[in-house]
């Protein structure tokens, strides 16, 4: 007697899965940077279109060094939402931090480095007290919420009468207009590209894939692109004066937070935090020590950000920190590919994102456009952005029924 079993039927949840929901898999992991890429590449071709200027060395380099700030707050914003939380008070940090550092560096001749360290602890201390209201309870949006509030009357306070400290001409003001040499810059570059090759292989390694073409995927294609990606990267903003100071810390900043993020303990535990709070802890992970750590990885990315950014200006007054700064912070972390739902996206999110948002900014900029331009075309790519990680996190392209 036959024991061949006719199969079950299927139901219309067990059926092959559409080729749009694969698509919506395939967007929610590693290929969740190429729509961000296709857009970018977009935005430049539209721009370059109305004015060739827009490609140029020159033009490249101010892009870059205009991002800066945005990016490395963006990566601090990374964080945060990596875990399921949100902060809207970084941005007015940063200024408070840039201020503190100022008045040690200038009004209290304190060592740049030291007055460096005084604006980070400055970030790490507010950023602690918030959360610590945040793991009590208190939802992280109202207590950042009331800590922008708490910033904007701490940055009058610990500014002078005049409410302005100018910082042209001292040391201060030399972290943004340091410039590499181009062939030490090709040489950082190089050792970069070597550590990052020694790490897809190291990685393929341990995965144990012996087979030479799946070596040449995972190590050799990856190298390939990097190295395109990097020393062409290089030749463009070393081709002037050379590669900015703050472009080098914001991309040492991605590098350590990468390799923090995806190379170690903490990196997975920051992720299954995001992705199910209750199974991670569940599961033996200290939930609230990663929140804590999450918001502190903030706190002195917001401080690097206002010291850059103050030396860029060459000023800190009772406007920094503020304007569109952390709107674009927000949507730059958000368009590089980081969930507002948590768990998901990359620190290099924050530099799509800021790619994406200061493009926009900086071609409204250069064809003269009104910034009535510039903001409703940095809103309609925040909401699109986020309308597509509905769409992910949802994994269908059709609404929710109620």
């Amino acid at each position: 007697m036959s024991t061949h079993k006719a199969p079950a039927p299927t139901t219309a949840g067990e059926q092959s899965t559409p080729l749009l929901s694969r698509l919506v898999e395939g967007l929610s992991g590693r290929y969740r940077s190429i729509p961000v890429l296709f857009v970018l590449g977009l935005i430049w071709l539209y721009f370059y279109s109305r004015n060739s200027a827009y490609l140029t060395s020159t033009n490249i380099t101010n892009l870059s060094l205009q991002i800066v700030t945005t990016a490395i707050l963006a990566l601090g914003i990374v964080f945060v939402l990596l875990v399921g939380e949100i902060d809207l008070s970084s941005a007015l940090l940063s200024g408070v931090c840039a201020t503190v550092t100022a008045q040690l560096a200038i009004k209290s001749d304190w060592p740049l480095w030291m007055a460096i360290l005084g604006g980070v602890a400055t970030g790490l201390v507010f950023v602690l007290a918030e959360v610590l209201a945040i793991i009590f309870g208190v939802p992280s949006l109202i207590v950042t919420l009331g800590g922008m509030v708490i910033l904007q009357g701490l940055l009058l306070v610990v500014l002078p009468p005049e409410f302005v400290i100018n910082i042209g001409g001292t040391d201060f003001a030399k972290i943004s207009s340091t410039y590499i040499p181009s062939g030490w810059a090709f040489v950082i570059a190089g050792v970069g590209w070597l550590l990052f090759c020694a790490a897809r292989f190291r990685a393929h390694r341990e995965r144990g894939a012996a087979a030479d073409s799946s070596a040449l995927v995972s190590v050799g294609v990856p190298a390939v692109l990097c190295g395109v990606v990097v020393f062409g990267a290089v030749a463009v903003l070393g081709e002037g004066r050379g590669l900015p100071l703050p472009v080098l810390i914001l991309v040492a900043m991605l590098l350590i937070a990468s390799y923090a993020t995806s190379r170690t303990r903490y990196g997975t535990h920051l992720y299954a935090v995001g992705g199910n709070r209750e199974a991670a802890q569940r599961a033996g992970i200290p939930v609230s020590r990663m929140v804590i750590y999450s918001f502190l990885v903030l706190g002195a990315c917001a401080a690097v950000a206002g010291i850059i950014e103050a030396s860029r200006l060459l000023a800190v007054s009772n406007s920094s920190g503020g304007g569109p700064l952390m709107l674009n912070a927000i949507a730059a972390a958000v368009v590089g590919g980081a969930s507002l739902f948590g768990g998901r996206g990359t620190v290099w999110a924050a530099l799509l994102g800021a790619l994406v948002i200061g493009s926009i900014n900086n071609g409204v900029q250069l064809l003269g456009l009104s910034t009535e331009v510039q903001s409703f075309a940095t809103g309609g790519v925040l909401i699109l952005a986020v309308a597509i990680d509905v769409v992910i996190t949802r994994g269908s392209l059709l609404p929710n029924r109620r």
